[in-house]
């Protein structure tokens, strides 16, 4: 599966793919970089992920370890040329944070989506005037236009994707009753709930739901069917998070299984209380 997943997840997957070469091979850093006359720093900028391969050097290293007339190597030559191509927000890229980046390049690719949000109404389920309501409060007027247009063009690149990938959201009541933009436009992003659960999962914790785990913060979750690691997504005072840590992971996953479990009502039911929300709203 190396198609229509965009240049981020193509670059983890390939910096994953010659990882797992070079260790089969028995080779450390050191050799490998000793071997291609390239500094030790080098390697440890493509193996991390930081830089990615120009054509020659990833010629170079299957050649090293000879696959680069192999079906293995063509697949990595292919991965290569989809990692080295500009992904669809490049234009606007001096707008976002590089934790940003990061993170919507990878849920570009995502096989599985979770998230859980304490105050707001998930990115890729946003209105337009929504998400201008909130950025309006979060960016320099310039930036307003370009940053809404990042969060709607998120939309249109994975929920076109083939196939979408799999979603489930888990909200506090309290997004619902928060009035982002005034009543209207509140009412609107009801209404784009509903019609969005009949091909995502959505959860609600009710307000009157004691302590839990997802009280300690929101976050993201994005799973790979392939052999990439989950990695998760935080945002903390403004700063963009990315961590691959295997305990991170664990630890909001397991969070995110036992809102679900425990505390979250079901689909229908949350798809009711939306609903509620709804004519509470408009006969206000």
């Amino acid at each position: 599966m190396i198609n229509d997943r965009g240049p981020v997840v193509h670059q983890a997957l390939l910096v994953h793919r010659l990882v797992e070469l070079r260790r089969e091979r028995d080779m450390t850093q050191i050799e490998v970089a000793k071997s291609m006359e390239w500094s030790h720093a080098k390697l440890m900028r493509y193996e991390g992920g930081s830089q990615v391969l120009p054509k020659a050097d990833l010629d170079g290293l299957l050649k090293l370890y000879g696959v680069v007339d192999t079906p293995q190597g063509r697949e990595l030559q292919s991965i290569g040329q989809k990692a080295r191509e500009k992904p669809w927000w490049h234009p606007n890229r001096h707008v976002m944070q590089l934790g940003y980046r990061h993170f919507i390049g990878l849920e570009m690719g995502a096989d599985k989506i979770r998230q859980y949000q304490t105050f707001l109404i998930p990115g890729l389920l946003q209105t337009r005037e929504y998400a201008h309501a909130i950025c309006v409060e979060l960016a320099p007027e310039e930036n307003v236009d370009r940053l809404v247009d990042i969060r709607m063009g998120r939309q249109g690149v994975v929920l076109t994707r083939n196939p979408v990938p799999e979603q489930t959201y888990i909200l506090d009541e309290a997004v619902l009753k928060r009035r982002i933009g005034g009543r209207d436009v509140m009412v609107r992003q009801l209404h784009r709930l509903v019609e969005a659960a009949s091909s995502v999962n959505i959860h609600i914790v009710p307000e009157d739901t004691g302590y839990h785990r997802g009280l300690e913060g929101g976050f993201t979750l994005l799973d790979f069917d392939d052999d990439l690691p989950s990695v998760r997504y935080t945002e903390d005072r403004g700063e963009c998070v990315v961590s691959e840590k295997e305990a991170d992971v664990r630890a909001s996953s397991d969070a995110f299984d036992n809102i679900v479990e425990k505390f979250a009502l079901s689909a229908e039911d949350s798809l009711l209380l939306i609903g509620k929300h709804i004519k509470n709203s408009e006969s206000a």
